[in-house]
């Protein structure tokens, strides 16, 4: 393992003003901003209570150079440096969200250790801080990027977000808590020029090497460092390029590893620009969600090494002969002349499959001694097609070949192909980006397109846990494979979706890792076994079989994977379709994959929220929607808009269509979505992903407190051969967070719309509540995993859910709201006395506020404080708890037996009422309950 680079940065003085002493001889223009304070004595400032921010009110400052020093007694103290923030009046607050935050800290790790990003960028050395001394804090702000120095060593180096602390703003200091008594002193700023760069401050080199020992040197291996995720890997990729990190080297990228003997030499293949951008001998470091865990962070090719690097632009020229992005989203989406349409395996080999001007080409990406081949197959055509390997400039020159002229020049290399047959031509890539011509002694790839030799033939036999007990439902549970070190391929079994196939002894189930696993043994129950069938994918969140085809819902589009061969494994993972924009934001997660009588699919897009989770980045026209996607796949429509993060959906009987939410910026609380097709396209709430919709916000049929529901799966309509004891057509809702399967007890009301509650199922579960389907005996099956916020006690589970034929559910199965009545109908007879006294009942109602900020407070709706109402459009009110006490002044028992009218003098509109009840039945046993629900109308 290489040391960590130990840089001294110099700012030349052509960039540089002078230095300004801030403290101790500014001391005016520094102010306090919320509690606590900073005692000064002996020219040292000692952080008191909290948490507040001390920040120097004279200037604000672009570039610039922070300098100071810092020191604590105690590695339990806490502190941090604040950059690039606005003026926060009397709110710290403003600095922790709008602006950046460089750690002190003595026991944080990672992200919460000193030279830190907070929460967004570990240094890439921990043991740099020096407790009971001085420290040296320098911190650069340099156009987009933030740059740390500790103690002399450069420790950090991070590139803003849009929008966020990527221009000017305030330097401050945190006072965090009574317990931090954190020392600074010696504070000064050196204004830089505005044209100062990177490249002006660091030596040549030292981006890339810095970065790469910050993802490779500077970590520990994870379990993701020796996970088998195939011989093709779907992701969105960072790399470096001239001495800078470009996060959108790829945002539908595939990444290969051509040499197993080799595995840090990988190539990376943009499938939106058919561009082979880089390869490079330093491998890679899975720095994203699924793996390492952080928000904001992406998967990066450590090229430093590289054999080639090129700039981002399309392979093939348009029409008019350009290598130009024409694309309606700059930098985004398909180009009309090229079509990529997925990649066949052969063993470990990789024919990449795509058209260039309606014209089939295949590709196959090769090591070879010195370096890289890329084998092109492409079929005759007419008329002339320009490729260009390499975007480097070099000397003109021009070479003939058979059917294509190479030339060179201040473009790059260029290929002008004119085969009207067939050709098969090679280009080899050697170090430092050159390239050459071979056509001789090439194999016919078209012939490693009809299926190879399985890689993944292990099978695992594992014998299903049979639920017991006297409960109405029985959860069975059915082990997974093995994972990680267990494991043949070192990998996890995080089940993210499940369908059967039309046997109904087969099932397939797809893995927030990339796979597709097959099980069979499902009618008779006793023995299940697991074959890995696909690998690679990328975050597959859906998975749907359509006449035995499966299709998977994942980040960079719909897929089908097929046998062509018959063993039990994928040699063809084919593009469906490839129409949805994403960026390369870390939450841009794509849910669900369901269908309609008509055989349309459906599935949701997330927001692409920033780290955090506050506030939006960059919103394409596919961020925050319902999607539709044509039976044949060729026609995507949005139906749906205003998601945050949906977390699931659900397809009903008529074409109702539901979504899951979670609270954050827009979103006051989750909740359950739910449409019509004459209602569409329904605005959902978050007003940055309105794309343009003109209605006003749907409301939905339910809003759920956090205790309820924190994170949203996805839904299902029971269907008539079910038998869970649930009548057909009713509407069930999974709590992801809450691992939890709530009944949903709905009415319509006027005007098309809905309303209704929710009422927790006796289903005890050992993982999260992700996706439901049902068996074809009638049975449910609930897959889930842990990925974010979830209550879950395994990692991953696979439940098959039964019920016992002629136990009551002991619950209420219908709720009405007319007047000033509410009805509730049970599943079984009530005992009387209890059933017609008010007192069996308590309620409660409020209200959320849905603006800007992140989540809501609650909020009363009978005495409403105007001035909290107002105040939490502006700043963050989850702390707000205002409940109104709901008076029942009778209840009646209906003829049935299980049917109860309360009269509610004050029944009205409320986005939440909590009901709960303790009754009897006639036998005695207890009915103890709490519905939460949604009046709109009464």
């Amino acid at each position: 393992m290489r040391s960590l680079l130990t840089l001294l940065l110099t700012i030349p003085s052509l960039f540089a003003e002078k230095t300004l002493p801030l403290f101790p001889d500014d001391l005016a223009n520094w102010k306090m901003a919320g509690p606590g304070e900073f005692n000064i004595q002996d020219n040292i400032a000692t952080a008191k209570g909290g948490m507040g921010l001390w920040w120097f009110s004279g200037e604000q400052y672009s570039n610039a150079t922070l300098s100071l020093e810092f020191k604590l007694d105690d590695a339990a103290y806490n502190s941090g440096i604040f950059v690039r923030f606005p003026d926060p009046g009397n709110d710290p607050w403003v600095a922790v969200k709008q602006g950046y935050e460089i750690q002190i800290s003595g026991r944080g790790k990672d992200y919460a250790s000193t030279g830190a990003i907070y929460k967004l960028q570990a240094p890439a050395k921990n043991n740099l801080r020096k407790d009971g001394e001085w420290n040296h804090l320098e911190i650069h702000t340099i156009r987009e990027f933030i740059l740390v120095v500790l103690n002399g060593t450069h420790v950090n180096q991070f590139k803003t977000e849009k929008g966020r602390g990527d221009k000017a703003g305030y330097f401050g200091i945190q006072n965090h808590d009574d317990n931090s008594p954190v020392q600074f002193r010696n504070i000064s700023v050196t204004p830089l020029d505005s044209k100062i760069s990177l490249q002006d401050v660091l030596p040549k080199g030292a981006q890339n090497t810095y970065q790469a020992l910050l993802n490779a040197s500077a970590k520990k291996e994870e379990w993701y460092d020796h996970a088998d995720f195939g011989p093709a890997f779907v992701q969105t990729w960072g790399d470096f390029y001239q001495n800078t990190y470009r996060s959108d080297a790829a945002l539908k990228g595939i990444l290969q590893r051509p040499d197993l003997n080799n595995p840090e030499l990988v190539t990376l293949f943009n499938t939106e620009t058919l561009q082979l951008v880089t390869a490079s001998q330093s491998g890679v470091a899975l720095d994203n969600t699924p793996f390492k865990g952080a928000h904001g962070s992406q998967n990066k090719i450590l090229n430093l090494d590289n054999l080639f690097n090129n700039a981002l632009s399309p392979a093939w020229a348009n029409a008019e002969g350009a290598f130009a992005d024409t694309r309606a989203n700059r930098g985004h989406g398909n180009f009309e002349h090229m079509d990529f349409h997925g990649y066949y395996r052969h063993g470990r080999d990789i024919i990449l499959s795509y058209s260039v001007h309606g014209t089939p080409v295949l590709e196959k990406i090769v090591a070879t001694e010195n370096g890289l081949r890329r084998i092109l197959q492409i079929d005759g055509h007419e008329g002339s097609y320009r490729l260009r390997p390499i975007t480097a400039p070099s000397e003109e020159s021009s070479t003939e070949h058979p059917s294509l002229t190479i030339t060179t020049g201040a473009e790059g290399t260029i290929w002008e192909l004119t085969n009207r047959e067939q050709a098969l031509i090679a280009i080899d890539y050697q170090a430092g980006g050159a390239t050459s011509l071979t056509q001789n002694n090439l194999p016919d790839l078209a012939q490693q397109t009809q299926g190879g030799p399985a890689l993944s033939n292990e099978i695992f036999d594992v014998t299903p846990q049979l639920g017991k007990g006297k409960a109405p439902f029985l959860v069975d549970q059915i082990p997974l494979p093995p994972t990680l070190e267990n494991s043949p391929y070192k990998n996890k079994v995080r089940i993210t979706d499940f369908d059967f196939f039309a046997d109904g002894d087969r099932a397939a189930a797809c893995t927030w890792d990339g796979d597709v696993w097959l099980l069979s043994g499902l009618k008779e129950f006793q023995n299940i076994t697991w074959k890995r069938f696909a690998s690679g994918l990328f975050e597959p969140l859906g998975l749907k079989i359509v006449n035995d085809i499966i299709h998977l819902n994942c980040r960079d589009g719909i897929w089908q994977v097929h046998d062509l061969n018959d063993d039990n494994e994928a040699d063809h993972y084919q593009v469906f379709n490839y129409d949805v924009l994403i960026t390369n934001n870390f939450h841009e997660f794509s849910f669900g994959l369901e269908t309609d009588s008509e055989g349309n699919f459906y599935f949701a897009k997330a927001a692409p929220v920033r780290a955090g989770g506050r506030n939006f980045e960059k919103i394409l026209a596919h961020n925050g929607t319902v999607l539709k996607l044509s039976p044949d796949g060729k026609n995507l429509s949005v139906v749906g808009t205003g998601l945050r993060a949906p977390g699931g959906i659900g397809v009903g009987p008529n074409g109702e269509l539901t979504t899951g939410e979670n609270e954050g910026t827009w979103q006051p609380c989750c909740k359950i979505n739910y449409f019509t097709q004459e209602q569409r396209p329904a605005f959902l709430g978050t007003e940055p992903a309105r794309q343009g919709v003109p209605t006003d916000f749907h409301e939905p049929l339910c809003y759920l407190p956090m205790t309820v529901d924190n994170s949203g799966g996805g839904q299902v309509w029971v269907p008539e051969n079910a038998k869970l004891g649930l009548k057909p057509h009713e509407l069930l809702h999974l709590s992801y967070g809450q691992s939890s399967i709530y009944r949903v007890l709905s009415q319509e009301i006027d005007n098309g719309g809905i309303q209704g509650g929710v009422i927790k199922l006796p289903i005890k579960l050992s993982s999260s509540a992700q996706r439901a389907t049902f068996h074809p005996d009638g049975s449910m099956y609930v897959v889930g995993m842990r990925g974010w916020q979830t209550n879950a006690a395994q990692e991953a589970g696979i439940q098959r859910v039964r019920y016992k034929e002629g136990v009551p559910l002991l619950l209420p199965e219908a709720m009405n709201v007319s007047g000033n009545k509410l009805t509730l109908t049970f599943d079984t007879e009530l005992d009387e006395e209890l059933a017609t006294d008010p007192e069996s009942f308590a309620l409660k109602r409020w209200k959320y506020i849905r603006g800007p900020q992140y989540g809501s407070g609650q909020f009363s709706i009978d005495n409403p404080d105007l001035a909290a109402e107002e105040n939490a459009l502006k700043q963050e009110s989850k702390g707000h708890r205002k409940h109104d006490r709901v008076e029942v002044t009778a209840a009646e028992l209906g003829k049935d037996g299980k049917t109860i009218t309360l009269t509610i003098p004050s029944l009205k509109p409320a986005q939440q009422m909590q009901i709960e009840y303790d009754l009897e039945d006639t036998s005695g046993e207890v009915l103890v309950g709490t519905i939460y629900s949604t009046i709109h109308q009464n």
